[in-house]
């Protein structure tokens, strides 16, 4: 017991000690940085910062062509010292700051910078900066400096995709974006598009909503990504990706257009005006797969690899061993289904385990693993592992196939084999024979008196009474089976009744939420357990759920009108939380009444 505790002491005390050097060797890591906007207007002036977490011996500055140098480079130093539940954290930094402008339209590239720290040199990453042709009109950034009405060119919703025709299966990724070049304050009643006849999927879901430069078609708009997904059509033909809008709150000047002094500006006054903005919708292409499948093949579109081990190649009888399939590559992954080996009759084969070690879906690996229970001695193969794909790259299937397996199987052990139920004997209860008073006994003579004896429990009343009662429990249990079993057959029977407990649970952790004051992680909660709920009681899946189908649904069931536009302007409020800050006042509470109250009027 000693020696265990000595172990486990010191091997925790090495632990830490490599630990505590890894985080000393990560945080005196020197990382030089650059930054610099992605698009500028001829004309404009802009920085060009490089960043670094040490104090260098020496800063080599870029050799920059074909853009002015109007300034630097100025040097800056920032240091910090934080000191959380006792842990004291340092950040330094030396920043150096250039300040260009660009003459002429173009894209320019700038070579990295580096610098030299403790005799070793670190290098930044080049720069590609891209000038347009200045067009008058103003960005974001220049806030306030627009009046009078916002036009449809000012601020407008993007929905691309990455392909515009594919084969069935094959994944394609959607983004949706906001440009504006007005100062924008906030959104509201935000309707995400829905994509009806494809599997997707949000491959990226931005916490906070983050500007950035880019060129379109000559102008320059301050671009925020709001949603990606990757999708994957489920069937062939013209697919229509519906759009998006959202209202967004826009500041604007209110002032007249004509020529005023410069003192006229402390006497600006500003206006927030609504503007609802749309993305069209996208058509895609889904061609059929081509004919001539191979019988092997199971849906897999892509580029994969196959292969096939097993966890034991020999074993005894009654032992166990596991017989793994790995499908590796870029494709549909996700929705790959479990190939079917063929298994010697010897083994007796479990259900089968599915680890998905893919990203996001799209690229890595996927694997089957079979349970098997070897139960009789012999050399077993197990037969190569045939799996089909269709490769998008080459329009055709290709055939992939495993090694053929082998696997020995012993005798089982004693310990295994012994049946508990055989090879126990009836032991006989003997004794020597013994003499009783004399050698010879005499016969009883007298009238033996004969006693009513024990009756056997076999065939007694009470025995065919038990095997009444027994049948009877029988049929009984039998009906009530087969009962449950037709009703759990009965898919959206059981969503529709489990839809409550499960929406009870999502609004039990929401009213944790809301009573911690968490208001965005509060609002998503309710959205999950409205959504969550809409989609157990229509039997709806969550990808196929859009307002028209919802209001669409209930309407059909006589469901009062009241409560379904109850339900949208619940589900509208939750979109907009997720975007706005929190106003603060009595709206969460009022808003988890309310959606208490209508998931009890939708059960009555």
């Amino acid at each position: 017991m000693t020696r265990l505790t000595n172990y486990k002491f010191w091997r925790e005390s090495l632990l830490a000690v490599f630990m505590f050097l890894f985080a000393v060797s990560m945080s005196g890591q020197v990382v030089l940085s650059a930054d610099a906007p992605k698009v500028v207007a001829t004309g404009e002036t802009f920085r060009i910062v490089y960043s670094v977490n040490a104090e260098p011996d020496s800063f080599n500055p870029p050799k920059i062509s074909g853009l002015q140098v109007l300034a630097g480079p100025t040097s800056s130093t920032m240091s910090s010292t934080q000191i959380i539940n006792g842990k004291r954290t340092e950040t330094f930094q030396v920043s150096y700051t250039y300040i260009l402008q660009a003459g002429q339209e173009g894209k320019y590239t700038i070579p990295p910078a580096s610098v030299v720290v403790d005799g070793k040199t670190y290098n930044s990453g080049s720069l590609v900066v891209e000038a347009v042709k200045a067009s008058g009109q103003t960005s974001a950034d220049d806030s306030g400096q627009k009046t009078g009405a916002v036009s449809n060119d000012d601020i407008f919703l993007s929905l691309t995709v990455s392909k515009n025709k594919v084969v069935v299966g094959e994944q394609l990724v959607a983004t949706l974006k906001l440009y504006t070049r007005v100062p924008v304050t906030g959104f509201e009643d935000v309707r995400f598009p829905s994509f009806n006849g494809f599997w997707s999927q949000e491959i990226e879901t931005p916490s906070n909503i983050e500007f950035v430069r880019e060129n379109v078609n000559g102008n320059i708009y301050e671009a925020a990504l709001l949603r990606r997904y990757m999708l994957l059509p489920q069937q062939s033909g013209k697919l229509i990706i519906d759009g998006a809008e959202m209202m967004c709150q826009v500041r604007i000047r209110t002032g007249s257009d004509v020529p005023r002094s410069i003192f006229d500006d402390f006497f600006d006054s500003y206006q927030t005006i609504r503007k609802r903005v749309y993305a069209k919708p996208v058509t895609i292409v889904s061609d059929p797969l081509p004919k001539g499948a191979p019988l092997s093949f199971n849906g897999a579109v892509g580029s994969f690899s196959v292969s096939a081990r097993v966890t034991r190649d020999s074993v005894d009888a009654n032992e166990a061993l596991s017989f793994l399939i790995d499908v590796k590559g870029t494709g549909n992954l996700n929705l790959i289904e479990a190939p079917k080996p063929e298994i010697p009759s010897a083994f007796e084969l479990y259900d089968t385990k599915i680890t998905d070690n893919s990203t996001q879906g799209i690229s890595g690996t996927k694997s089957f693993e079979f349970p098997l229970i070897a139960r009789a001695p012999g050399v077993y193969t197990i037969p190569p592992v045939i799996f089909s794909y269709y490769d998008i790259s080459k329009n055709s299937y290709e055939e992939l196939s495993t090694e053929a397996i082998v696997v020995k199987v012993g005798n089982a052990n004693s310990n295994q084999s012994q049946n508990p139920g055989q090879g126990v004997s009836l032991g006989v209860n003997r004794q020597a024979v013994r003499s009783i008073s004399d050698d010879i006994r005499y016969i009883y003579s007298s009238l033996p008196s004969l006693a009513k004896g024990n009756l056997f429990f076999f065939g007694s009343v009470v025995y065919f009474g038990l095997l009444v009662m027994i049948f009877v429990l029988f049929l009984a249990i039998e009906r009530y089976l087969s009962h449950r079993i037709e009703r759990n057959r009965d898919i959206a029977g059981v969503r529709n009744r489990k839809a409550v407990k499960i929406a009870k649970a999502k609004l039990k952790r929401a009213g944790i939420l809301l009573k911690e004051g968490n208001y965005s992680a509060f609002y998503m909660e309710l959205h999950k357990a409205l959504l969550g709920y809409i989609s157990d009681k229509l039997n709806l899946e969550l990808s196929d759920i859009s307002r028209d189908k919802i209001s669409g649904l209930l309407y059909s069931r006589n469901i009062d009108n009241g409560i379904v536009e109850e339900l949208l302007y619940l589900l509208d409020q939750c979109e907009y939380a997720r975007y706005a800050p929190n106003p603060g006042g009595e709206g969460m509470d009022n808003n988890f009444s309310r959606a208490i109250d209508l998931i009890s009027s939708l059960e009555l």
